[in-house]
């Protein structure tokens, strides 16, 4: 038999987790994580590309 207290905390648990996934700031750390990886796989691609160029002088 469920008790009825921990299925009333573990609804206030599933309702605080969506309504922080929901944020703007969730969303917006998340795309700046994900973009910030980004900007730093290009800019290692541009120094790599740059590099080979150098070499070739």
């Amino acid at each position: 038999m469920r008790m009825i207290g921990s299925s009333h905390f573990q609804n206030e648990i599933r309702e605080f987790i969506r309504r922080y996934l929901s944020s703007p700031l969730y969303v917006v750390v998340r795309f700046s994580l994900l973009y910030s990886h980004q900007l730093v796989s290009l800019i290692r691609l541009v120094i790599l590309l740059l590099n080979l160029s150098l070499k070739d002088f």
